[in-house]
């Protein structure tokens, strides 16, 4: 056998793989010899089948799959005893692989192409400036808190006929332009106040409707919010096409809130662990919690301005006609090369943070990376009281192992701690630019970096 690389371009090469019949005679002769001792044929005893007429009925179909095998296996120790540093998978090369003949040849010659990735200069400094927002909590802030608890606390009654400020529980079905219903169109139970309908004219076809009556209209035009009427409708990215469609809501039940009012019992309620006996009080804890609620929120977008500034500040080259070729062949038919040309950018920035990800955790260790150990540890903090340790039990060792069995969750729980270890790590090696900025300027900040 012979293996050699030839490099082809920037970050690319052919690997040339040459294969005789001393590579694999011995594997396919054994692999006969199992078959004639399967074999039963009339006119020969069980096991004594001549070897040629194997051979003849088998031969092809062992030998095909004995070079296969015996390929990939050198390819995958090329690249490991060579250290490549391979993207993707290898490729085969279709222009210089030709077609083999497994009744003639007895040598054979296959080609792979590989993109690698590229050695680059990484550091974590303070030259690397990054934003972070501290977000002081206003009496605006703590005035909104404390209604939205009256609302989650407060009482429902069932009225028959609707006003102005109740809600409505139904159900949305879409409708064509004959204001029909739709065969297999959407529907979704759902519900919404009437004071959420930005569209007067609408809000008002609701008022004096109650259980069994329904309105037909445009959710887009009544609320004017896209994301709002998404998840009123439960659309996917595989039904956005549905959400400028005319619909029909049937009322199924009025809902009319009374807020909690203030004072001690809204109090306890709020917070069982604490004894707060006045309106200061409350309020002070509610800023407590918004802060801690502000600073998570502050630390996520720390992070993604952090990854983004190293994504600009590091130069990062990528075999790009490799990468393309392999995310169209890799994905079989389910993407097509002008999809991956438009997508491309993107998946180009996934590809060169994963690379900062791996020199980060050569570097830094644990720092940059989350254990199994953390991970279960991280499920274990379900089953236990905030402010006690955890005592081993064979029951939560059992549901703890039955959830990571979920390959999905763990791997949203890694992603949870990584992210919360790679923010500790960039407060710690790059420049911090804190900004005190109001909760609404914040989302102002946010809104304009995610378009």
């Amino acid at each position: 056998m012979n293996i050699t690389k030839e490099d082809n371009g920037n970050l690319s090469a052919i690997i040339h793989i040459n294969i005789g019949e001393d590579d694999y005679l011995e594997p396919v002769n054994k692999q006969l010899a199992d078959y004639r001792k399967k074999t039963s044929m009339p006119g020969f005893r069980p096991g004594k089948v001549p070897i040629g007429l194997i051979r003849k009925m088998y031969g092809k179909k062992i030998l095909a799959e004995e070079v296969n095998k015996t390929v990939s296996e050198a390819l995958n120790n090329y690249i490991i005893e060579n250290k490549l540093n391979v993207l993707g998978y290898p490729l085969p090369n279709t222009e210089k692989t030709t077609t083999l003949d497994f009744d003639h040849q007895k040598d054979f010659d296959f080609y792979f192409d590989i993109g690698t990735a590229p050695d680059f200069e990484f550091d974590l400094s303070d030259k690397i400036q990054v934003p972070y927002y501290k977000i002081k909590v206003s009496k605006e802030d703590v005035d909104k808190a404390i209604e939205d608890i009256k609302v989650r606390y407060g009482t429902e009654e069932y009225p028959e006929k609707a006003e102005q400020t109740d809600g409505l529980q139904g159900t949305f079905i879409e409708l064509n332009a004959d204001h029909n219903p739709v065969g297999n169109g959407v529907t979704n139970k759902s519900y919404f106040r009437i004071s959420d309908i930005k569209l007067k004219t609408i809000a008002n076809k609701f008022v004096g409707k109650g259980a069994g009556d329904s309105v037909d209209f445009n959710p887009m035009k009544a609320f004017d919010d896209k994301s709002k009427v998404e998840s009123l409708l439960n659309l996917q990215e595989t039904t956005q096409d549905k959400l400028s469609s005319e619909y029909r809501f049937e009322i199924e039940k009025v809902v009319r809130s009374a807020d909690a009012e203030p004072g001690e019992e809204l109090y306890k309620k709020v917070y069982p662990n604490e004894d707060l006996k006045t309106e200061e009080e409350f309020r002070n804890k509610i800023s407590e919690d918004l802060e801690k609620h502000f600073a998570s929120d502050t630390d996520n977008q720390f992070l993604n301005d952090a990854i983004d500034e190293l994504l600009k500040t590091t130069t990062i080259e990528l075999p790009d006609d490799f990468m393309k070729r392999w995310l169209v062949e890799s994905n079989e038919g389910k993407i097509t090369a002008q999809q991956v040309e438009e997508q491309y950018d993107s998946y180009g920035k996934s590809v060169r943070w994963s690379l900062i990800e791996n020199k980060l955790r050569e570097t830094y260790g644990d720092k940059a990376s989350a254990s199994d150990e953390e991970i279960r540890n991280e499920v274990r903090k379900y089953f236990v009281t905030p402010g006690e340790t955890y005592k081993p039990s064979q029951q939560v060792e059992d549901v703890v192992n039955n959830i990571l069995s979920n390959q999905e969750e763990k791997q949203r729980i890694y992603s949870s701690l990584l992210n919360l270890k790679l923010a500790g790590l960039f407060k710690e090696n790059i420049g911090l630019k804190e900004k005190e900025v109001t909760s609404e300027k914040f989302i102002e900040i946010t809104s304009k970096i995610k378009k």
